[in-house]
C-alpha cells in the first residue's frame, strides 16, 4: 500500500495523506484508542517504506479529543526512533498539549533512542512546517537526527 499524495484518506475518525517527500501528516478528530494509534504507527512505516528512510510526522491535534490509556501506553512503548526524522505537533489547548508532552517525556525516559529524534509542540502548521524545513536544514539550535540531545535536568 501506498500514501497518497494528494488527498486525505480517513481512518475513523481522523484524517492522513502524505506529503512529499518525506511528511506523514495526521489531523486527529475525536478520540484516539489504541487502534487509531496503532494506525498512525502502521502509516509511520508505510511511509518509511515508501521513501526508503525515516520520515517526518506533522500532527494537527486541534480537533483531538481523549486518548484512551491504551492509546497512550502503546505511544509510549512504541520504537519510533528508527522511522522519524522528527516530529511536529501544531494547534491543541493546553490540556491537549500537556497530556501529550507527558506521554512523550515517559516515552523518551523508556527509550532513551527517542531523545535522539526531534520533538516540538508548535502552535500553528505553518509553524510546524517551518521546524521540519530547519531540521532538514540542519540550522543551529535544531537538532538533526543523529546529533546528541542536550542533557537531562
Amino acid at each position: 500500500m501506498a500514501l497518497s499524495n494528494t488527498d486525505w484518506e480517513a481512518f475513523g475518525e481522523h484524517v492522513y495523506r502524505f506529503e512529499a517527500p518525506d511528511i506523514v501528516h495526521i489531523r486527529n478528530v475525536g478520540d484516539v484508542a489504541v487502534e487509531d494509534m496503532r494506525r498512525m504507527f502502521e502509516l509511520i512505516r508505510t511511509g518509511v517504506a515508501q521513501v526508503g528512510g525515516p520520515v517526518f510526522w506533522l500532527a494537527g491535534i486541534a480537533q483531538m479529543g481523549h486518548v484512551h490509556a491504551e492509546a497512550r501506553k502503546l505511544a509510549i512503548e512504541s520504537d519510533t526512533a528508527r522511522n522519524l526524522r522528527g516530529t511536529a505537533i501544531y494547534g491543541g489547548n493546553f490540556q491537549q498539549r500537556a497530556i501529550s508532552n507527558l506521554a512523550i517525556k515517559a516515552a523518551r525516559l523508556l527509550r532513551p533512542a527517542r531523545a535522539s529524534t526531534p520533538f516540538k509542540f508548535i502552535a500553528s502548521e505553518s509553524e510546524a512546517r517551518a521546524y521540519i524545513e530547519a531540521i532538514r536544514r540542519g540550522a543551529q539550535g535544531v537538532m538533526s537526527r543523529g546529533s546528541r540531545p542536550p542533557p537531562l535536568n
